[in-house]
């Protein structure tokens, strides 16, 4: 037995082997083109999805009632307040004026030499109240009572702010450098006259006193107020509003001001009316994702004439089935709300088959009374309550058949992934195949290899012993 396949007959015989194989590995290379395009079209399908279900949410976005229930709000003298309004608000006119801002209550203390100065220890209690005009003190029954401790250990002035800052009782403490010394700043978080403060000192050592503010009759008051307590007042239509805060969402049903500078001699006019550019924003959303869709049909499907190349899935009958359905909910006539189709709320058709949107005849639409654009693109029945269904709601149902896990495309991607499974085992069986073809091949020319080495030494012997017989002649 020969160690190396052609040494005995000089024949090239891997060569040979690797030649032949090559012939039989054709029906593989087919393998894997037919894979290729297979996975090709799965990925074109993929995308034609993915076009669909954002197509899908622009559809949903328009079934949503509560985009056609927009109102803004403005607002004449926009130094006075900001103004916003929600779907509850009501079209109209009203007369304002801001008379004062609501300010939150704060008190100072007299000046120590530094930051590091003892004041005291004991417990300071910060109630929450309003100072009555006959000098008594009402408590905020909403707000407790806040006692901080004092520790004679950290007893300076900085430690003071920060045992306040630290105790989360509604209070803010900040030290001020007036030139001649610090001062204890104690201010409410929040504002209005409910909100003043009432400052008590109990066990006190040192000047911790120093720090008690009651503006009420026989109070101690050792702090000075330097910022009044105070509610926020306006007029609406002549009716005077007072409010702790100058975020005013409950005066008129609605609109929320925040009120920003008191001009009790001013008055400005506000003005609440239907707020379409939500809808109009949706509707050219709708637009984009239909022609998104309708290009990337398009790139897939289309037959390149000049350079005879075909899309990855042109002439396929699941792609065309996609295109018409769509297209034929988008022409036809679905009468709701006093309208008929998209035509008269400016949606149609091109000729290249992209829609276009005439913004005109939209906004026309929408301040048209007699047409209710909200009632003709319903609502998706599950998705709020009561459900309208309309003509959104049509079209939705109808991608959901596309798009679900059952659908029409994901049918046809399993079909294809069908497909690549059963390539994979032609595969497999056809790499058994070959390596059995190669193994025999191998044998063969073994065989021959050694039958034809047997063969030159038997020749080499003959030629051997016919050179060593006599000549003719020789005696």
């Amino acid at each position: 037995m020969l160690s190396s396949p052609g040494i005995g007959s000089g024949l090239d015989i891997s060569g040979i082997i690797s030649k032949l194989m090559q012939v039989e590995q054709r029906p593989l290379a087919q393998l894997d083109t037919k894979e290729a395009k297979q996975q090709t079209q799965l990925s074109a399908f993929g995308s034609l999805k993915s076009a669909l279900s954002s197509f899908q949410d622009s559809v949903k976005a328009l079934a949503k009632p509560n985009l056609f229930n927009g109102y803004k709000a403005t607002l004449t003298d926009t130094t006075l307040a900001s103004v916003s309004a929600s779907s509850s608000a009501v079209a109209g006119t009203h007369d304002i004026k801001v008379i004062s801002l609501a300010q939150a209550q704060k008190v100072a203390s007299d000046t120590f030499a530094t930051t590091d100065t003892i004041v005291g220890s004991g417990t300071l209690t910060i109630n929450f109240g309003t100072y009555n005009g006959d000098g008594s003190f009402t408590a905020n029954t909403e707000k407790a009572a806040q006692t901080i401790t004092i520790d004679p250990a950290k007893s300076t002035l900085a430690d003071i702010r920060t045992a306040i800052n630290a105790a989360n009782a509604g209070v803010t403490a900040s030290i001020v450098n007036d030139g001649s010394g610090n001062r204890l700043v104690i201010a409410a978080k929040d504002s209005g006259l409910a909100n003043a403060l009432q400052i008590t000192v109990d066990n006190a050592s040192g000047d911790l006193s120093k720090l008690a503010f009651d503006a009420s009759t026989g109070g101690i008051s050792n702090m000075t107020k330097t910022v009044a307590a105070q509610d926020a007042e306006m007029i609406i239509d002549g009716i005077t509003i007072k409010k702790s805060s100058n975020t005013i969402s409950d005066a008129l049903e609605g609109v929320t001001f925040n009120l920003l500078k008191a001009d009790p001699g001013t008055s400005t006019t506000l003005t609440v009316e239907k707020d379409n550019s939500s809808v109009e924003t949706a509707v050219k959303a709708f637009v984009t994702a239909y022609n998104d869709l309708e290009k990337t049909i398009g790139n897939l499907s289309r037959y390149d004439a000049a350079n005879k190349k075909a899309a990855a899935l042109t002439g396929d009958s699941t792609v065309r089935m996609v295109q018409n359905r769509v297209r034929s909910m988008l022409t036809a006539n679905q009468p709701a709300g006093g309208i008929y189709g998209l035509s008269e709320i400016g949606i149609s058709f091109q000729k290249d088959g992209t829609l276009q949107l005439d913004a005109s005849k939209l906004s026309a639409a929408l301040n048209n009374p007699d047409k209710n654009v909200a009632a003709f693109f319903g609502d998706i029945p599950g998705e709020t309550t009561p459900s309208t269904p309309g003509f959104m709601s049509q079209l939705n149902l109808l991608i959901d058949g596309m798009t679900r896990s059952d659908g029409l495309i994901n049918s046809r991607m399993d079909g294809i992934n069908s497909t690549i499974k059963g390539i994979g085992k032609q595969r497999e069986a056809l790499n058994y195949r070959l390596e059995e073809t190669e193994k025999r091949l191998l044998a063969q020319f073994t065989a021959l290899d050694s039958m034809i080495a047997s063969m030159t030494q038997t020749s080499n012997y003959l030629q051997q012993q016919l050179a060593n017989l006599p000549k003719i002649g020789d005696k």
